[in-house]
C-alpha cells in the first residue's frame, strides 16, 4: 500500500466560478502494474471552470510523455519550469497520468504549484504526495573509540603530553609571539597552567585561537591534560563553493556559516553567484544585474506557448510566483554594503572570499539583465547578446538562451566593468581578492555558429572551427585582468583545449582551477595540470559534491546523478594519491584499488607544489533553506576538512579498500564527529545528518 504524506496544506480563494479551493494530488509512479518507466500521476482537484488557465510547476529536469486522451497537456518550458494546459473542461477533478523518470528521492518531486487564470495574478496551491514506500538506509558502521579534549577536527599534527593539568576557564592567554622560519599556517600552543602561543603569521595565530576554543568546548569545564601542540596545515587552500545563484543564502545565514566554517579552520568561501537562474552580488555601474537578475516570477505565457518575463526571470528550481516574495530563496541579492560587511567578516576569520560569475555558459540571468538594460535605458554598451543570433543548442540544465556572445565587444565592456566592481568591493572592504572565478564550464555545443558577429570575427581572423572562439574569449578575458593586476580562477574546463601561446599566459595568470569532473578518464586532468605548472584545487565531484545525497534512501535530499558522498567519501580523499580515492561504490561494496592509477598520469615532484587544495561543492538546486545547506554540509564536510589540512594519511598507499589503517583511523575520526561535532552543532542549532 502506498503511504500518504501532506508536505503542506494551504488554503486560498481562487475566483467565483470555483465551488471550493483547487489542490493538487500527486502520486509517485509507478501507479499501474504495467506501466513500464515510472508513470506519475497529478490530480487537479476542483479545477476553474473553462480552460483559460494555468498550472506552472516546478520538476527537475525529464522528458514527459502524456497518457492518451489526456484533458491536458504537459508543457517544458525551459530549466525546470512546466505548465500544464488544459484542453478540455472538468468538473470534479483533472487526472493527468504521464512518464517521467522514476524520483531518485523525493526531493526530487514536482513542486510549487501555481494556478493562475488568464489575466489573473497566480495563487499558489496546496499540494497533497502520495509516495511510494521508503526506508531510511544507514550509509555506514563505525567502531566508536575514546577522544580526548585534544580530538577535533581537523584533527592536530601533533600534542605531547605535560606533566599536570590546566583549568582553561582560569588560565590566562599570553600574548601572541610570532616566529619565523615556519611554513605558513604554522602555531604552537603550550598549556602548563598558563597558555602561550607561537605562530608563523596571521592564519597561524588564528588557528591557534580556533583550536584552544575547541579545547574549552571539548573539555566542557574539566581541566585538560597539559601539553605541547604543534600544528599547522598541508594544503593552503581548504574551501566551500556556495552556489548561491540558482538558490539564494541570505546575508546572515551566509555569516553563520562563515563561522562554521571557521571552526574548522577553512581558509577560502567560494560564492557562485552569478549562473543561469540568477545574479546575486551588486554592481554599482550595472543596476539591472540584481534588481532584474536577482528575482524570479511567474512569466506571462503567450498563445504561442513563448513566455515574457517582464519584471524578473523566469521561475527554476523554487518556484516564486512574484518578485515581492523575499522569503522566498529564488529572491534576493548582496547589496554593495552587504557584501563589504560579508568580507570583512570572512576576513577576521581568516577566510578569503573568491567571487565568482560564470561565464561564457551558465550566464543566462546577466545576459537576460543586459537586455532588459538595452530596453529601458537605451544603452547597450554591456550587452551579452545579439539580436541576430540564430545558434540553436540546449544546454546541460535544458536551456536555449545561457551562452554570452563571444564576438561582441559590449561582452568585455561588461566583464570590466563587473571586474571593476568587484576590485572596488574588496579594497573598501579591506579584505584579500586572490582571484575572480570566471567559470568557464559547460558551454553548450553549437552555442555561436549562428551568430553573425561570431562568423565575421572568425573569417577576419581567418579561421573555420568554432572552437577557436573559446581560445579568443581567454585572450580577451586574459587581456582585462592582466590589465587590472588580478589573478583569473575557473573550473578546468577553462584551461582545456587552448593552443600553447594562450595556455601559456593563462597559466602565469591563473591563481587555480577547480577540477570537478574525474569520470570516464578526466581524473588525470589533475594531475596533468599540476604537472604542467598549473594551480589544482581538488573539487572532485566523486569525494568533494556534498549536493549528492548521503545515500540512496529515497528519503535523503541531494542529487545522484555522480553517486553518493558522505563522511566517509570525504575522508577517503587522497590528494596525493588521487586515483584511490573511492575506497567503496555507490552501493557500499568494496571496491578493488590495486589497479586505480595504473597507465594513468602519474603526479610529478615538481607537480606536487601545485595541488594547492581542497574544496567542497554545495550546488543548491534542491536546497529551499538555510537548514538543508548546514544539513548537506555536516558533518559531511569534516572529512574534507581533515584531508585539506592533513592531507597524507598513513594509510595513503594502501590497495585494499577496508585496509585495518584505514578502517581504525576512520573510526577514531568519526568518534571524533560524535562525541564533539554532534554536541557542537546541537548547542549552535545547526542542522546536521546523523549517521
Amino acid at each position: 500500500m502506498n503511504t500518504k504524506t501532506v508536505l503542506f496544506a494551504l488554503t486560498c480563494t481562487l475566483c467565483a466560478a470555483c465551488s471550493s479551493p483547487s489542490r493538487i494530488i500527486w502520486t509517485e509512479g509507478p501507479v499501474r502494474p504495467d506501466s513500464g518507466n515510472a508513470t506519475h500521476r497529478m490530480d487537479i482537484v476542483n479545477p476553474p471552470s473553462g480552460t483559460d488557465w494555468t498550472v506552472w510547476f516546478s520538476q527537475f529536469r525529464t522528458p514527459v510523455t502524456m497518457e492518451e486522451d489526456a484533458p491536458a497537456s504537459i508543457e517544458h518550458i525551459a530549466g525546470t519550469l512546466y505548465c500544464v494546459i488544459p484542453a478540455t473542461e472538468a468538473s470534479d477533478t483533472m487526472t493527468l497520468l504521464y512518464r517521467a523518470r522514476p524520483l531518485a528521492n523525493r526531493c526530487r518531486a514536482p513542486e510549487g504549484f501555481y494556478l493562475q487564470r488568464k489575466g489573473e495574478k497566480p495563487v499558489l496551491l496546496p499540494v497533497e504526495y502520495v509516495w511510494q514506500p521508503a526506508d531510511p538506509v544507514q550509509s555506514f558502521t563505525y567502531t566508536p573509540m575514546p577522544t580526548s579534549a585534544y580530538d577535533m577536527v581537523p584533527r592536530l599534527k601533533d600534542v605531547t603530553p605535560i606533566p599536570g593539568t590546566t583549568d582553561l576557564g582560569k588560565a590566562t592567554v599570553q600574548p601572541v609571539r610570532y616566529v619565523q622560519g615556519q611554513v605558513p599556517g604554522w602555531y604552537r600552543i603550550t598549556v602548563d597552567g598558563d597558555v602561550t602561543v607561537e605562530a608563523a603569521d596571521g592564519d597561524g595565530a588564528h588557528y591557534a585561537g580556533v583550536t584552544l576554543g575547541n579545547l574549552r568546548r571539548n573539555a566542557a569545564g574539566d581541566p585538560v591534560q597539559n601539553g605541547v601542540v604543534t600544528d599547522w596545515p598541508d594544503l593552503s587552500y581548504r574551501g566551500i563553493m556556495l552556489d548561491v545563484s540558482r538558490n539564494f543564502t541570505k546575508k546572515e545565514n551566509l555569516l553563520k556559516l562563515i563561522d562554521l566554517l571557521s571552526h574548522y579552520k577553512a581558509s577560502y568561501l567560494h560564492l557562485h553567484f552569478g549562473d543561469d537562474e540568477g545574479w546575486r552580488i551588486e554592481i554599482d555601474a550595472l543596476p539591472e544585474l540584481t534588481s532584474f537578475g536577482a528575482f524570479r516570477e511567474i512569466p506571462q505565457l503567450n498563445e504561442d506557448g513563448t513566455i515574457d518575463e517582464k519584471d524578473a526571470l523566469m521561475p527554476t528550481y523554487c518556484v516564486a510566483a512574484s518578485r515581492d516574495d523575499l522569503d522566498s530563496p529564488a529572491n534576493g541579492y548582496y547589496s554593495h554594503a552587504d557584501f563589504v560587511e560579508i568580507l570583512r567578516y570572512a576576513w577576521a576569520r581568516r577566510i578569503r572570499v573568491i567571487p565568482e560569475f560564470d561565464t561564457p555558459g551558465h550566464s543566462r540571468a546577466a545576459i537576460k539583465a543586459m537586455d532588459v538594460r538595452a530596453e529601458r535605458t537605451g544603452d547597450a554598451s554591456c550587452r551579452l547578446s545579439e539580436p541576430e543570433d540564430t545558434s540553436s543548442y540546449v544546454s546541460v540544465q535544458d536551456y536555449t538562451d545561457n551562452a554570452i556572445n563571444v564576438a561582441l565587444p559590449s561582452t568585455y565592456r561588461f566583464i570590466e566593468t563587473v571586474f571593476d566592481g568587484l576590485i572596488a568591493l574588496y579594497a573598501e572592504a579591506g579584505a584579500p581578492l586572490d582571484a575572480i572565478h570566471v567559470g568557464g564550464d559547460e558551454v553548450p555545443e553549437g552555442a555561436w555558429e549562428g551568430s553573425p558577429a561570431c562568423r565575421a570575427l572568425m573569417e577576419a581572423n581567418g579561421k573555420t572551427d568554432f572552437g577557436w572562439l573559446k581560445e579568443y574569449y581567454i585572450g580577451r578575458v586574459l587581456d582585462i585582468a592582466e590589465a587590472k593586476g588580478v589573478k583569473l580562477a575557473g573550473w578546468q574546463e577553462v584551461a582545456q583545449h587552448l593552443g600553447p601561446a594562450t595556455f601559456d599566459r593563462l597559466r602565469n595568470n591563473l591563481a587555480f582551477t577547480n577540477l570537478w569532473a574525474v569520470s570516464r578518464g578526466r581524473d588525470e586532468l589533475a594531475y596533468q595540470f599540476a604537472n604542467e605548472g598549473i594551480n589544482v584545487v581538488l573539487s572532485n565531484s566523486s569525494n568533494n559534491y556534498f549536493d549528492f545525497a548521503y545515500n540512496d534512501s529515497k528519503l535523503e535530499r541531494g542529487h545522484n546523478w555522480g553517486g553518493y558522498v558522505d563522511e566517509r567519501r570525504s575522508f577517503s580523499l587522497l590528494p596525493f594519491n588521487m586515483y584511490r580515492s573511492v575506497r567503496w561504490d555507490d552501493r557500499r561494496r568494496l571496491r578493488d584499488l590495486s589497479r586505480d592509477g595504473v597507465g594513468k598520469v602519474a603526479l610529478q615532484p615538481e607537480g606536487r607544489p601545485h595541488i594547492v587544495g581542497v574544496q567542497g561543492q554545495l550546488w543548491s538546486e534542491t536546497l529551499r533553506n538555510f537548514d538543508h545547506v548546514t544539513y548537506y554540509l555536516f558533518p559531511k564536510a569534516c572529512g574534507l576538512f581533515e584531508r585539506g589540512w592533513n592531507a597524507s594519511p598513513a594509510w595513503e598507499q594502501t590497495t585494499v579498500a577496508d585496509d585495518p589503517a584505514f578502517v581504525e583511523d576512520f573510526n577514531a575520526f568519526f568518534s571524533i564527529i560524535v562525541d564533539h561535532e554532534y554536541p557542537y552543532y546541537e548547542a549552535e542549532g545547526v542542522s546536521y545528518h546523523k549517521n
